[in-house]
């Protein structure tokens, strides 16, 4: 359960817009709990997203895709975080206009998003 809450505050950092200077916020923890303590409430929405996604069921921690709490975080992750755990995806991504996993997923639920 603690490594899901971690990975999950991680994720909702980038559908929080008011998180775009996060670097600024963030303290240097060195620990995901302070993660989960914080995002679970002020991000609840993304943080529930992201907990009930196949990242969250699969209790990937934040730190794959956005970095530490330190100088390596990364609010909205380059696409390029998602090629190592997903690289026929992020070839195939690469043969198409849009370079960014983010224009087509959403960013915490990870399915598709007509919308975007």
């Amino acid at each position: 359960m603690r490594s899901r809450i971690l990975v999950a505050l991680a994720a909702l950092s980038l559908a929080a817009p008011a998180l775009a200077a996060a670097p600024k916020r963030h303290l240097d923890t060195k620990g995901e709990p302070e993660c989960a303590t914080c995002h679970r409430a002020d991000t609840e929405k993304v943080f529930a997203a992201w907990e009930n996604s196949p990242h969250g069921l699969a209790l990937v921690k934040c730190v794959a895709c956005h970095g530490s709490t330190g100088a390596d975080f990364k609010a909205r992750p380059a696409a390029t975080a998602c090629r190592s755990c997903h690289p026929a995806e992020a070839e195939a991504l690469a043969r198409k206009p849009v370079k960014d996993c983010f224009a087509c997923h959403d960013p915490h639920t990870l399915t598709a998003n007509p919308h975007r």
